[in-house]
């Protein structure tokens, strides 16, 4: 039920396979590019259609907004699905914590993991690796625990079919994979469909879950696409 659910929260902030995706690949880079721009700290409203998966045809609206709390720290949050915690670092995109909200759970990185680098190239090859806990919003017990490694791909020049119309943007491929108990794994092929200067535009993801070592699989995709122009405003 946990992978499930994180599978589709995921899809707000990923982009995977091409050919499901409705990605055209385009040139690849010639310089860096700083993930300041591709997810800019500002405020935004958007909403998205989940075009591909359990939910495909439902609208969900998506936000990023500072945190009241701590203004150094900003919310993704993906309709009733869940919310993320992110922050920047020397550029770079931190996530701290991830809150699933039908499954009445949340997710802590220890330590924060750092999903993009400040600069981004056409290899990438960034991989980093955290400790992660689960815990139930409410009991607070400890569900699960595991190790993450995540790592960023590659990135190019792409255009993007969504129900807003074609967008160009940048594809950033990206793999993260959670160890669980019982000799147990996910695998997520992610990846993120941002334009510049603008943030997310387009999202799927594709994940093989291996149970007890390999003895059962299970596989799924997901996605969704901008909807309709963002509703941003910039401090």
């Amino acid at each position: 039920m946990y992978c499930a659910r994180l599978i589709v929260f995921l899809v707000a902030l990923s982009a995977a396979t091409a050919t499901l995706a409705g990605i055209v690949p385009q040139l690849p880079l010639t310089q860096h590019i700083a993930a300041s721009k591709l997810i800019p700290f500002a405020s935004s409203q958007r909403e998205f259609k989940i075009i591909d998966g359990k939910d495909q045809g439902r609208l969900v609206p998506v936000t990023f907004q500072a945190d009241p709390a701590d203004e150094k720290r900003w919310k993704l949050s993906f309709g009733d699905y869940g919310r993320i915690s992110l922050r920047s670092s020397s550029g770079g995109l931190i996530m701290d914590r991830l809150d699933l909200f039908n499954s009445k759970s949340y997710v802590i990185y220890d330590p924060a993991l750092r999903v993009l680098p400040a600069e981004i190239d056409s290899t990438g090859a960034a991989v980093r690796q955290t400790g992660y806990k689960m815990y139930s919003v409410e009991t607070g017990k400890l569900k699960r625990a595991g190790r993450v490694t995540h790592s960023v791909k590659r990135i190019s020049r792409s255009q993007f079919s969504t129900p807003a119309g074609l967008i160009d943007g940048y594809h950033i491929e990206i793999e993260h994979r959670m160890d669980m108990e019982y000799y147990s794994q996910l695998l997520l092929t992610v990846g993120l469909g941002c334009r510049l200067d603008e943030g997310l535009v387009y999202g799927s993801a594709h994940y093989k879950l291996r149970k007890l070592g390999g003895l059962l699989t299970e596989t799924k995709t997901s996605a969704a696409a901008l909807s309709a122009p963002a509703i941003s405003r910039s401090y």
